[in-house]
């Protein structure tokens, strides 16, 4: 009988002779798709912005699949991919013959490898004319397919699948006053639009009231896109776009008329970028229901804890903007307006209230939150803790600051009437004699940069 030592340097020199050239090449090509959290923040900071949509445009061709993917070729070729299976397969044989082990146990390092085998060429999906219904689709797809999704309104409630991008045909842009006035039959319809900024709502996933309306859940990580659709109706109590324990990239979409626009709970770092969050009771809530630790509470470690990145969003006309508990953020080039219903709620109501919680805010617009007394642009519980607030334009709340916690407020920020084109139509653009054009710390304008 063969003793346990010898076995297991029987089991390494197998290892080692029959995957030395396929798995290291295979682990090097996959550790090229794998970003993580210092990643993104370096991806999605104040030095670039990343998008599907480009100036407006509505270009299928300029719509990427989700960032971070590749696929053909690019990753390990056929032969390769059957090659690699058949020995991961053989090896997993000897080590459980050797030491009873099951391959799920003693190969989990190898998991990854075992998916090139089902490996499918990314292909696209088209609703309604492949199939009529968008739940369908998803789940009819593959990892790294694209499901477009055609105009109309979809009573639906979605539940997302790794590695798809579900994209819609909405576009969001913001006419100038001149175009205003050169169009009057636009210029009425622009001015009883509710949307925030101009927006054409060509694919509306509407939940009718019931449940979430899109949900993420069960480890979805950042290959997963949804963008250019208008969100709305979720359940009482419930989201328009529901994350958990998923990281995805959510882009370019209006969430309107939801309890939550977005709610990020448990160990979730997803990017929120480019959205139009409007006429919810709260635009952005963020949760995290474990009990505090020293890795999420501390920014130190920001690299490691869970983190959502907010960037680039326009966040209007909810009770609260951005609600964090227990949590951490990432804060960055959104415009946070008029979140007090547009004084018709007497309530509290905050830009961004947070409790528990670190965030960075950075480079932001907090103008008109709130009338009550207790009412905040920024308000910081008293168990909140590295909360950096630079480079943001405060004014206009009924109190522009309140911490109670740890906070830092540099004396970098402004507090200036933002001189935004046309309230009026909800236009959030800067006007050419704002001073917070230029102002932030890498010469770009404060609030959102579309």
């Amino acid at each position: 009988m063969i003793k346990p030592n010898k076995k297991i340097i029987i089991l390494a020199s197998i290892l080692f002779l029959l995957i030395l050239s396929g798995v290291v090449f295979a682990f090097q090509k996959n550790d090229n798709l794998e970003f993580n959290n210092k990643d993104l923040l370096k991806e999605f900071g104040s030095d670039g912005i990343r998008s599907v949509q480009v100036n407006g445009k509505n270009d299928d061709d300029e719509i990427p699949p989700a960032p971070f993917v590749k696929g053909g070729d690019d990753i390990i070729t056929k032969n390769q991919k059957q090659g690699t299976a058949q020995k991961i397969d053989f090896i997993a044989k000897i080590g459980k013959g050797l030491f009873g082990i099951e391959k799920k146990i003693f190969f989990r390092p190898l998991n990854k490898l075992v998916e090139f085998q089902n490996y499918k060429e990314p292909k696209t999906i088209n609703v309604p004319e492949d199939y009529s219904e968008i739940q369908t689709a998803i789940d009819n797809a593959d990892f790294g397919d694209t499901i477009k999704i055609a105009s109309g309104e979809y009573m639906e409630n979605i539940i997302m699948k790794e590695g798809i991008n579900l994209i819609g045909s909405n576009v969001l842009y913001s006419p100038e006053i001149d175009e205003l006035s050169e169009d009057a039959e636009k210029s009425e319809n622009i001015l009883k639009e509710e949307s925030a900024q101009t927006i054409i709502d060509e694919t509306i996933i509407n939940g009718g009231g019931f449940g979430n309306v899109v949900s993420f859940k069960n480890g979805i990580t950042n290959k997963t896109k949804l963008a250019r659709f208008t969100i709305k109706n979720s359940g009482e109590n419930l989201s328009g776009i529901l994350i958990e324990n998923s990281s995805p990239l959510i882009n370019d979409n209006v969430l309107k008329n939801n309890e939550y626009g977005v709610y990020i709970k448990e160990d979730s770092s997803p990017i929120i970028q480019k959205n139009i969050i409007y006429l919810n009771n709260k635009g952005i809530q963020i949760y995290n229901f474990e009990e505090e630790t020293e890795a999420k509470a501390a920014f130190a470690n920001i690299a490691f804890a869970s983190v959502s990145i907010i960037i680039d969003n326009l966040i209007t006309d909810n009770k609260i903007g951005i609600d964090l508990h227990n949590s951490s953020a990432i804060i960055n080039h959104n415009t946070i307006s008029y979140n007090n219903h547009y004084k018709t709620y007497l309530g509290p109501t905050f830009g961004i209230y947070i409790a528990k919680s670190s965030a960075e805010i950075t480079n932001n617009i907090i103008t008109d939150n709130g009338i009550c007394d207790l009412c905040a642009g920024i308000n910081a519980d008293e168990k909140s803790k590295d909360v950096v607030i630079s480079y943001n334009n405060i004014w206009g709340n009924k109190n522009n600051f309140v911490c109670f916690g740890e906070c830092v407020l540099e004396d970098n920020n402004l507090s200036e009437d933002p001189k935004f084109i046309n309230c009026i139509t909800s236009n959030f653009k800067l006007k050419e004699e704002s001073g917070l054009i230029g102002m932030c710390e890498n010469g770009s304008d404060v609030g959102v940069r579309w």
